[in-house]
């Protein structure tokens, strides 16, 4: 697999700027000649680095390929319809920005031209639909899904075999390089994966989750791979899991009760902190189908808490980390309080939180919740947007050894 920085700019300049500045582990550059007018000084582009160079002007005229060679551009992305002049030189593109397309006919129409790549992008809607893509991943294709419900395919797909992974900003649901490196590692020399993982969530394409279990399943020498299942609906996700498809899942927001649920309505082995909080943000399956479910919010929230023993303790938010949050509390028998934006269960309205009279606050309303915190206490946070990365990692380390045991 090759890492591709798509250099995504508003002037050629800027783009050789952007160029100059990228890592040493960007295999590739793509240059979006479409993001400043859809034309360049090649000579230029190539200047700025001695990086195989791919030149895409998505969505308008045809580059002129005699001249992009001759300056020494490698190659020229062409969408599928036009003319490759160049077959050797060319990155043969098809893109569908609404749907998945029937495959298998586009797949043997694209492959006759013999290019150099051939690149399919397309824009699944359900797990099934990223499945499709990675089953259809052979030697010599980049293939994966767009878009936020794309995520599930486009981080597998080079795990699965797919040739170019295109990082940065310029397309919907692409990631970063800086996470993309994190998720395949430096040397990029990725095994298909024994056992699937994925982070489930409605959204969920913000979570960090895949640049954490990644590097993890590396170092133990795992042949794992962790990816995002952001889907509309829990069913859909739970019946992958269920079947094998996926052998474990960190569930956030909206699907923590959803997953409690599950679970108990499975049988599965429900541990402690889960049953107490019911809600569950860990399912792992074991290759005799055994379930075990668990909250290591409540772990992640104890590591936490426990330096700053509070006397009293507010809690924002009345969803299933906020009960994982009262569950770490009343294991460190920490009086605790609970606010929230509407009244549930016993909440004290939100707009209170400004008498509030202890020395912790936890926040575990959703990323872009502003809310007012009383001066001088101290908060922990669940939302990325507000400090939630303590969280994330406290809660990660058992959540992860939970995931070890898929393999037992």
């Amino acid at each position: 697999m090759k890492l591709v920085a798509t250099i995504h700019e508003e002037t050629q300049d800027a783009a050789i700027n952007a160029i100059g500045s990228l890592p040493a582990d960007a295999d590739v550059v793509e240059v979006r000649l479409d993001a400043f007018g859809g034309s360049c000084d090649f000579r230029a582009i190539r200047a700025a680095t001695a990086k195989p160079i791919i030149v895409t002007n998505r969505g308008g005229a045809p580059i002129d390929a005699d001249a992009a060679i001759a300056a020494g551009i490698d190659l020229v992305d062409v969408e599928y319809g036009q003319k490759a002049t160049h077959p050797d030189r060319t990155v043969l593109s098809f893109h569908d920005f609404e749907s998945v397309p029937d495959l298998q006919p586009l797949l043997r129409a694209m492959t006759a031209f013999g290019c150099a790549h051939t690149k399919i992008a397309v824009t699944p809607h359900t797990l099934r639909e990223n499945e499709e893509l990675l089953a259809a991943v052979r030697p010599g294709l980049t293939i994966f899904g767009m878009g936020e419900r794309g995520l599930y395919s486009r981080i597998l797909a080079p795990f699965f075999g797919s040739e170019l992974a295109f990082v940065g900003n310029a397309a919907p649901g692409q990631i970063s390089l800086e996470r993309a490196r994190e998720i395949y590692g430096e040397d990029h020399q990725l095994r298909k994966p024994e056992k699937i993982f994925a982070i489930a969530g409605n959204p969920a394409g913000h979570s960090l989750s895949p640049s954490i279990h990644n590097p993890l399943f590396r170092k133990r020498g795992v042949r794992a791979a962790y990816t995002i299942a952001s889907f509309e609906s829990f069913d859909e996700i739970a019946d992958a899991f269920e079947k094998g498809r996926i052998a474990g899942l960190s569930i956030t927001a909206p699907f923590k009760e959803d997953a409690f649920r599950f679970a108990r309505s499975r049988g599965a082995e429900i541990l402690p902190n889960a049953e107490l909080a019911e809600a569950v943000n860990t399912l792992v399956r074991h290759s005799d189908g055994h379930i075990v479910a668990e909250n290591t919010d409540v772990d992640g929230l104890t590591i936490l808490i426990q330096p700053q023993y509070p006397r009293r303790a507010a809690v924002i938010g009345a969803g299933g980390t906020a009960r994982a949050a009262l569950v770490a509390l009343d294991s460190l028998n920490i009086d605790a309080v609970v606010y929230n934006r509407t009244p549930k269960s016993g909440a004290l309205p939100l707009e209170k939180l400004r008498e509030f009279d202890g020395d912790l606050i936890i926040d575990t309303l959703p990323p872009g919740v502003r809310v007012e915190m009383p001066a001088g206490v101290p908060v922990i946070a669940a939302a990325y947007d507000r400090g939630g990365l303590q969280l994330l990692h406290a809660q990660a380390g058992p959540q992860y050894d939970l995931f070890l045991e898929a393999f037992e």
